[in-house]
């Protein structure tokens, strides 16, 4: 095996880094997508969920607290008109007891406090209130406000959340009015807490049906991409079984056109050389038989280099023609292209072949639209393509050979016809295939060069046979 074999072989089999080794699977991708969807979604939830549960607690709470405080403000100015109250300053506490509790079924409280914020003693306080006045008092220290300015305050201590508003009795001390709204905040952890342990289950139930749904979807690919990689091997066997998604449906048969169009072209391939190398094999030996002939003496040699001559210029052509091919089936999109006038090209073709026709007596006839049918194409594979089919007409005709350019609605048409003794039945349909020779052919190269060209063109070709002879209808598009 050659080095460029060995290395074409190495880098089939070896495909790139990035291509073996991608950085995310589809699984990946798909479960990125999904969690990352869920997690959007759950702290949207949550974010939505604590603002407007915070802004329920500070309106409402706020509302309550702003009533709670109206009562102990009128219960102030009461007692400092009652001129008959015995009892000191530290016992007027007001009473809540009838006082709605407000849409969290909470108890308002009260207690006194001096200027310094430390709460005052009372007896009416239970263990559990005096425990809130310390907590409240201390959270309210650590804001660094005046007393005076602290209305409708919300404070958050270690335990417990509160609502507070201090208003002065006018003795220099404050009474503290406070809203314990711990459970409803307690009771929003406790709804994050669900919230999170949901997202947890979410992301784990994602987890598996992507895991689930992934493997289903993939193996199809995996099929698919062993299909392929059979078809990189040289096997080119269709694939044949049943997929039930569309897309893969329709990939897999879209592989198989592939598959089928490459065992064509590789049998074509194949084909292609066998029939070359036997056809350059032809004169090869002709030239050899004619030389060593010469070598002893045992032709003339006059005789024998005019035959080695003849074989030589057969050679030529048909290593021309082979290279022609080899340029067609190289030429892409990127060809360049010109416009072509197409009478001006016949009559060229004419003067190149006219001698050809005058030693055969034949009368060679070009007609045209005025003004001539203009193309765009390349103007060299054209003209080899009218070239094979003029020297064909020449071959065959017997008296006439004509050729016919126009322009018909949005088509460009040109004919080649001869009054020759046309093509058989059983040639017809092969004489475009490649080293396909009918009666009377020489290699089997011309027509196929012929429709290749067409073909590069966008254009069709077709040919109609008789025994009054044979006519090549070639089509090309609009302009």
């Amino acid at each position: 095996m050659s080095p460029t074999a060995s290395s074409d072989k190495a880098a089939s089999t070896n495909p790139p880094a990035n291509l073996s080794d991608p950085p995310f699977t589809l699984r990946g991708r798909i479960l990125a997508v999904f969690i990352g969807l869920i997690l959007i979604i759950f702290a949207s939830i949550i974010l939505a969920f604590n603002l407007l549960v915070d802004s329920y607690i500070s309106s409402t709470a706020g509302a309550q607290l702003s009533a709670v405080t109206s009562r102990a403000e009128q219960d102030l100015a009461n007692n400092a008109s009652d001129d008959t109250s015995a009892t000191t300053p530290n016992d007027n506490l007001p009473d809540f007891t009838q006082t709605d509790r407000g849409p969290f079924n909470t108890r308002p409280g009260a207690f006194r406090m001096d200027s310094n914020f430390t709460a005052l003693a009372n007896d009416s306080l239970t263990s559990d209130e005096i425990e809130a006045a310390n907590s409240i008092v201390i959270s309210m220290r650590a804001t660094g406000r005046s007393p005076d300015s602290i209305v409708n305050l919300a404070l958050v201590s270690a335990t417990s959340s509160y609502y507070v508003s201090c208003v002065p009795d006018g003795s220099g001390e404050y009474l503290v009015v406070y809203v314990d709204v711990t459970g409803l905040a307690n009771f929003a952890g406790s709804v994050n807490a669900r919230l999170l342990q949901i997202l947890i289950a979410a992301i784990a139930v994602t987890f598996i049906a992507t895991f689930v749904i992934t493997t289903w979807m993939t193996r199809p690919l995996a099929r698919l991409t062993e299909f392929a990689r059979r078809l990189g091997q040289g096997d080119f066997s269709p694939e044949t079984r049943t997929f039930h998604d569309k897309e893969i449906v329709i990939l897999a048969d879209t592989m198989n056109q592939a598959a089928r169009h490459l065992d064509s072209f590789d049998q074509d391939q194949k084909a292609f050389f066998q029939n070359a190398s036997h056809e350059l094999r032809t004169p090869l030996m002709a030239i050899t038989c004619q030389a060593e002939g010469i070598s002893y003496g045992l032709m003339d040699p006059k005789d024998a280099s005019q035959k080695i001559l003849k074989e030589t210029a057969r050679l030529t052509d048909m290593v021309e023609e082979l290279l022609s091919i080899s340029r067609i089936d190289s030429i892409t999109k990127d060809q360049p292209l010109a416009l072509v006038d197409l009478r001006q090209l016949l009559d060229s073709l004419i003067e190149e072949q006219g001698r050809q026709a005058l030693d055969q007596g034949l009368t060679v006839d070009v007609t045209s639209d005025q003004p001539s049918p203009i193309i765009l194409g390349n103007s060299k594979t054209l003209r080899g393509a009218f070239s094979n089919l003029l020297s064909n007409a020449l071959r065959y005709a017997r008296h006439r050979v004509v050729l016919d350019a126009r322009q018909v609605g949005d088509q460009t048409i040109v004919t080649v016809s001869d009054d020759g003794p046309g093509i058989s039945g059983h040639d017809l349909p092969h004489i475009f295939e490649r080293f396909y020779k009918g009666a009377g052919g020489v290699h089997g190269i011309g027509l196929a060069i012929v429709k290749s060209v067409v073909d590069q063109h966008q254009g069709e070709i077709t040919v109609e046979s008789s025994d009054q002879g044979c006519c090549f209808r070639l089509v090309f598009p609009k302009l």
